[in-house]
């Protein structure tokens, strides 16, 4: 009796946990279709381009004597000693 009992209360919990997850599913699946996450990763994507840019440009104005080398590191780590 009592693996009755076991078994039927692990049944309502994995069903209600199942519901549950699917809950959380059709939520993620909401926002990934919303307007609003498309402009944040719209924005994002803007941003990191511009980082990106801003990065380089700096790499080519602050490490001219490594601007021989291709050693993208190393020019990074001597523009780093300095700052």
């Amino acid at each position: 009796m009592k693996m009755f009992i076991a078994l039927a209360a692990g049944y309502v919990l994995g069903a209600k946990a199942s519901h549950e997850f699917e809950q959380v599913v059709d939520s993620v699946r909401a926002i990934r279709e919303s307007e609003e996450f498309h402009d944040f990763l719209t924005a994002l994507r803007s941003h990191a381009g511009h980082t990106l840019r801003e990065l380089a440009d700096m790499l080519e104005r602050s490490a001219p004597e490594a601007a021989s080398g291709n050693d993208l590191v190393e020019r990074v780590r001597q523009l780093a000693a300095r700052g």
